[in-house]
C-alpha cells in the first residue's frame, strides 16, 4: 500500500510527457537562436573586415594612380625641353610596362589626344557650324564606311540652338520620343562616350569612331605627327588611306617638323587647323592590388612654359 502511494506521489511530481516535449523543443529553439545570433555577429564582423580591407586597397590604389599621374607630368615637362614637336617616337609615347608594387602591379600610358579629331571643333566659339571641321568629319565617316549624316546629328547635339540641321539632323523632338526620353546637350561634349546618345550612332558605329575622336576645348589643332591613319586621310580628298598609311609609316623615322611639309596635300583653311605639337594628353593608369582593379584617366594640359596640370580625372573602364 505504501509503495502504491509513493508511486502515486512521484507521478504527480513529474510533468506530463507533452510538457517535457515542449521544454525540449524550447531549449532547442533557444540554442538555435543563439547560434544564429552568434553566426550573424561573426558574418557581420567578417564582412566589415573585408569591407575595410577593400577600402584600404582602394585608397592604396588611388595613391599609386596619382603617383603615376605625377610621373606623367614630369615626362611631359622633360619632353618639352627636348624640342617643341611631339611625335610617337618620344619617351612619353612609350607605354609603361607592368611594374611590381607592394601587393600588386601598376601600368599605364600617355596618349596625345590631339592626334584625334575634336568633335567640339564642329561648332565655332560663336555657336555656328564650322565648315572646315565638318568636311574633315564627313571624310572620316566615309573612310570608316559610316553614314555621313552622323555629322549633322553631332552638330545638332552640340550646337546651342534647337533648330534641326538640313537635310539631316536631330534635336529634342527626336530624343524626347525615345525610351527613356532625354534632350540634346546643346553644348560641347565632355566625353566622347556622349556619342552613344546621338541619333545615328549605334554600338558598331561608336566602336569604329571612338579611336579617332576626342572631346576637347574648341579650337584645338590636329597634330599630324600623332594623328591616326584615318584622320590623316580625312584632311583632304587628295589623301587616300594608302597615302595616309605611307605618311603614318614615314613619320616614324622622319617626323614632321613643320606643317609646311604637308602644305601641298591639304587646303589652306585645313592647314590652319594642323600642328606638329600638342598641349593635351590623356594618362591612362591601371592599378591591380589583389582582386581590386582601379582604372584612372587623366586629361593633362601642358602650356608653352612647360607647366603641366590636370584638367579632368575619370574612373572606370571607359
Amino acid at each position: 500500500m505504501g509503495r502504491n502511494n509513493a508511486r502515486h506521489r512521484d507521478s504527480r511530481l513529474r510533468p506530463p510527457q507533452s510538457q517535457r516535449g515542449v521544454a525540449l523543443i524550447t531549449a532547442i529553439l533557444v540554442v538555435a537562436l543563439a547560434m544564429i545570433w552568434v553566426s550573424s555577429i561573426l558574418w557581420t564582423d567578417t564582412l566589415q573586415k573585408r569591407r575595410v580591407a577593400s577600402l584600404l586597397l582602394n585608397d592604396q590604389a588611388m595613391l599609386y594612380a596619382l603617383g603615376a599621374e605625377s610621373w606623367a607630368h614630369d615626362i611631359l615637362k622633360l619632353d618639352l625641353e627636348d624640342g617643341p614637336t611631339d611625335h610617337l617616337t618620344e619617351e612619353w609615347a612609350i607605354p609603361l610596362p607592368p611594374l611590381p608594387v607592394d601587393g600588386g602591379q601598376i601600368e599605364g600610358q600617355l596618349e596625345d589626344l590631339q592626334g584625334r579629331f575634336n568633335v567640339n571643333n564642329l561648332i565655332t566659339p560663336a555657336g555656328l557650324p564650322d565648315q572646315i571641321s565638318t568636311e574633315i568629319f564627313r571624310r572620316l565617316l566615309e573612310s570608316l564606311q559610316l553614314n555621313v549624316s552622323i555629322a549633322e546629328y553631332v552638330i545638332d547635339w552640340i550646337d546651342p540652338d534647337v533648330d534641326v540641321s538640313f537635310p539631316d539632323g536631330a534635336e529634342d523632338d527626336v530624343y524626347s520620343g525615345k525610351t527613356p526620353p532625354y534632350r540634346a546637350a546643346n553644348g560641347p561634349m565632355t566625353s566622347i562616350s556622349e556619342l552613344r546618345a546621338v541619333e545615328g550612332v549605334d554600338a558598331e558605329a561608336y566602336q569604329l569612331l571612338a579611336p579617332h575622336l576626342t572631346a576637347l576645348p574648341v579650337g584645338t589643332t590636329i597634330n599630324i605627327n600623332t594623328a591616326t591613319v584615318e584622320v590623316l586621310s580625312a584632311l583632304s580628298d587628295d589623301i587616300s588611306l594608302i597615302d595616309a598609311q605611307s605618311m603614318f609609316d614615314g613619320r616614324i623615322d622622319a617626323p614632321f617638323n613643320s606643317i609646311d611639309e604637308i602644305r601641298n596635300d591639304v587646303s589652306t583653311p585645313v592647314l590652319g587647323q594642323l600642328s606638329v605639337s600638342s598641349d593635351l594628353f590623356q594618362a591612362s593608369v591601371l592599378v591591380t592590388l589583389g582582386s581590386n582593379r582601379l582604372y584612372m584617366y587623366s586629361l593633362l594640359e601642358r602650356d608653352s612654359a612647360g607647366r603641366v596640370g590636370t584638367r579632368l580625372r575619370s574612373f572606370g573602364v571607359d
